[in-house]
């Protein structure tokens, strides 16, 4: 009788494996490997500089990527294995001035504590460990000179679909524009958000993540006057929609191009 659930686990397993295996992960020299330390905690984090941004001693745009569940851990490499290949493309890290800071979220903590199945939930009052961690890395950076505070943009798929969604809500005057896959957040903190660009995306087989979680957040902030938000939804794909996603034509363009709306 548990041969059919070990079958199941067994099938989950490879699946989960074949995830990293086809990935494309990026050459991790091209990236500096940090650690953010706030007393007890230590949040690590790859940062990248494009090619462009070489040219330049200014403050420069921040792109925050947040991973999904699956890149948990403290080796400061996994996480860059989804979607960080479309940032080093020659179209982008050539033509766009920027910084790429991935951070990695501890094994066994979450950006946000939420159950990812559930057709919704509510922001809890505290941020969690990992995105406290985000939060303060990002504040750092900008008081160091590194980051112009005006242009810190915000990515995340899955887990960090939801990260995304957490952060802005928290703090939306830090955020110039944000890009989330496939995550969820909290309808009720849309009026916060109705100037924030946000490019949302979400497979309509997903299994994981309703997508019903990307299409209320979506309506919560066209109803809050948010004429800016884009909702793209697809329905032949499941949770892994985040490479059709960063394949959009103009998306890089979108991001950067967005004339800066937050306020330090």
């Amino acid at each position: 009788m548990y041969k059919p659930i070990l079958l199941s686990c067994l099938l989950a397993g490879i699946f989960l494996l074949s995830l990293h295996t086809f990935a494309q992960l990026p050459d991790t020299s091209l990236f500096e490997a940090r650690l953010h330390i706030e007393g007890n905690d230590t949040l690590p984090y790859r940062l990248y500089r494009s090619e462009k941004a070489e040219k330049t001693t200014e403050a420069l745009p921040l792109v925050v990527f947040l991973h999904g569940a699956g890149e948990r851990g403290n080796d400061n490499v996994v996480q860059l294995t989804h979607c960080i290949h479309f940032f080093l493309d020659d179209t982008i890290t050539k033509n766009y001035p920027f910084i790429l800071v991935v951070p990695q979220c501890p094994e066994g903590q979450r950006w946000v504590n939420t159950d990812w199945s559930l057709p919704e939930h509510q922001m809890e009052s505290e941020p969690t460990t990992a995105m406290h961690g985000v939060l303060a890395l990002i504040d750092s950076l900008v008081a160091n000179g590194t980051a112009d505070a005006k242009r810190v943009y915000l990515c995340g798929l899955s887990m960090g679909g939801f990260g995304v969604w957490d952060a802005l809500q928290r703090q939306p005057n830090k955020f110039a524009a944000a890009i989330a896959i496939c995550g969820g957040g909290d309808p009720t903190y849309a009026n916060s958000m109705k100037d924030i660009p946000i490019y949302i995306f979400h497979g309509m087989r997903d299994g994981v993540v309703m997508p019903s979680r990307s299409i209320k957040m979506y309506n919560a902030l066209r109803n809050a006057g948010n004429q800016k938000a884009l909702l793209v939804t697809y329905p032949e794909l499941g949770h892994e929609c985040w490479n059709k996603a960063f394949s959009t034509p103009g998306i890089f363009k979108w991001l950067f191009d967005i004339a800066p709306t937050a306020t330090p």
